[in-house]
């Protein structure tokens, strides 16, 4: 049986047709999107955050469509195949209380989901020693910027270990790799975000990705403003917070600002050097705005 005959068997579709081969179809229901799983194991965790982020909030995940027997996936004989719904009007950044609702929503289920025995996951770690290294055969040169970046960086990562000896004990949610802005599609007035079929993470970091984003695309207010709607859903004034802090406090960009360089002529060098410096004064921004909001509503709390 061809995958279009076993799609409108088991999905009781009709007058399905490739868009897209071999991800995006057309059926009588509107474009749908197929996802290929090879691990049973990595399928169970996307299903199970998708349907438990989904429930009591405006902003929904991109769920498993379920078969006519109920099942979420289907097997061709090589992989699992599972179908989405689809939509490509991006959603933007204007509504921040739809962004925070979903963030929210998504951390509180990870947290709460306990998904640890489901899937094997990654734990990023930075390595602060590599950037040493990489940093090497630039330190002797007059770029001010390289120096003073790696003591900051020596500094912020003392304070992110403190604050997470402080919380060693509390569970760090487990959570989709990359989560982008882009992701967000509008679907009426629903933010209908577009999930991916990556191994998991046992980190902070993708959330901190993504509030690094938002901050790209918007103000230093607007994302105080998501933070305060994340904080709505998924208190950040205790443990969490601080874990959260820790993770944007860690200097990951370091590795990016050093790969970036280039030695090989003084042209590229400097052009290295100025982007290097970009990079690294737009995440001091970062880091000063996150750290403010924190401080703002500490103080919040204690009136």
């Amino acid at each position: 049986m061809g995958l279009i005959n076993l799609l409108e068997n088991e999905y009781d579709l009709y007058g399905v047709r490739w868009k897209q081969e071999p991800h995006i179809i057309m059926t009588d229901f509107g474009e749908k999107r197929l996802r290929y799983w090879k691990d049973e194991e990595m399928l169970k965790w996307h299903v199970r955050w998708r349907d438990e982020s989904s429930k009591g909030s405006g902003a929904v995940p991109d769920r498993m469509i379920r078969t006519r027997d109920g099942d979420a996936a289907v097997f061709d004989g090589k992989h699992w195949i599972t179908l989405h719904d689809y939509a490509d009007t991006l959603f933007g950044c204007e509504e921040v209380e739809r962004w925070g609702q979903f963030i929210g929503q998504l951390l509180k289920v990870s947290v709460q989901g306990n998904y640890k025995n489901d899937q094997s996951v990654e734990h990023p770690v930075f390595d602060f020693s590599h950037c040493l290294e990489l940093a090497q055969k630039y330190t002797d040169g007059s770029f001010q910027i390289l120096n003073t970046s790696i003591a900051e960086a020596n500094k912020r990562l003392l304070f992110a270990e403190a604050l997470n000896k402080k919380v060693q004990n509390t569970e760090v949610p487990i959570l989709e790799k990359e989560i982008r802005i882009a992701n967000g599609k509008r679907i009426f007035h629903f933010l209908f975000y577009q999930g991916g079929d990556s191994k998991p993470v046992q980190s902070y970091k993708p959330i901190r990705n993504f509030l690094f984003e938002w901050l790209e695309h918007n103000s230093p207010l607007s994302l105080k403003m998501l933070l305060t709607e994340i904080d709505r859903i998924f208190p950040l004034q205790g443990d969490h917070g601080l874990l959260l802090l820790a993770e944007i406090t860690t200097p990951w960009e370091l590795t990016d600002c050093l790969n970036r360089l280039d030695n090989t002529n003084l042209e590229k060098m400097v052009e290295g050097m100025n982007m290097y410096e970009a990079i690294w004064d737009v995440n001091r921004t970062f880091l000063k705005t996150v750290t403010e909001w924190f401080d703002e509503n500490r103080r919040k709390v204690a009136l």
